[in-house]
């Protein structure tokens, strides 16, 4: 009888190993294998690498599954997370940033009282703050003068622009109006619209002066 040679053998092991052969092929097989100590050991290392005991199998499933519902337990907190921080950033927006108010004679208006103090009106749906400095001396068109310098900011929330918008189309008179004492309002020959920020000034990043230059004038003894 012809040997058959060890490459066909090991072309045809793995279906040996799976039980896909046809019997005569099984003969051939194992009849190789009884006398060739090669192709021997390569039937061992095949049936190592595709057997899969039965008793390992629910093991490694049970892995497979932990391992993804830890994935999708990460995604899942990564996803709130996310949703979050979004929500948060929306709300922060909304609610706690800040935007300046843009001047109009209309909204904001000065005012000196009997008593000689400056208050400032503001009429509109509401505001978010008012910032006003204490009254501090310039050199305008060679005049000491001094001044002080007030904004008005909004947020989303409560912005008042939809309100005035409507009144002033509407010719009606505004609902409300907000009511601003102006620090050591005495000694102020005028009052400038502007905005400012202290700590830039302090870190000298800005400074009164270039600030007065880009101020609108809206009040003057």
């Amino acid at each position: 009888m012809r040997e058959t040679k060890c490459t066909i053998i090991q072309d045809v092991l793995p279906l040996y190993i799976d039980e896909v052969v046809s019997q005569d092929t099984k003969e051939m097989i194992e009849e190789h294998l009884l006398h060739c100590e090669k192709c021997q050991k390569e039937f061992e290392a095949m049936r190592r690498e595709l057997f899969i005991p039965a008793e390992n199998k629910a093991s490694i499933f049970k892995k497979i599954n932990k391992k993804w519902r830890n994935k999708k337990l990460k995604i899942s907190i990564i996803s709130v997370l996310a949703t979050a921080f979004i929500l948060y950033g929306v709300f922060a927006s909304v609610f706690y940033y800040e935007t300046v108010i843009p001047y109009s004679k209309n909204l904001i208006k000065i005012e000196k009282q009997n008593d000689n103090k400056l208050i400032s009106h503001y009429y509109g749906k509401g505001y978010s703050g008012v910032h006003a400095t204490y009254p501090r001396g310039f050199e305008i068109d060679g005049e000491k003068k001094i001044v002080s310098f007030i904004y008005y900011t909004k947020t989303i929330a409560d912005s008042p622009s939809r309100n005035l918008s409507r009144n002033l189309i509407n010719n009606e008179n505004n609902e409300r109006e907000y009511i601003f004492n102006l620090p050591e309002s005495g000694k102020i020959d005028a009052v400038y619209y502007v905005e400012f920020d202290s700590e830039k000034i302090t870190a000298g990043k800005d400074s009164w002066e270039s600030i007065l230059e880009r101020a609108e004038l809206i009040w003057e003894k």
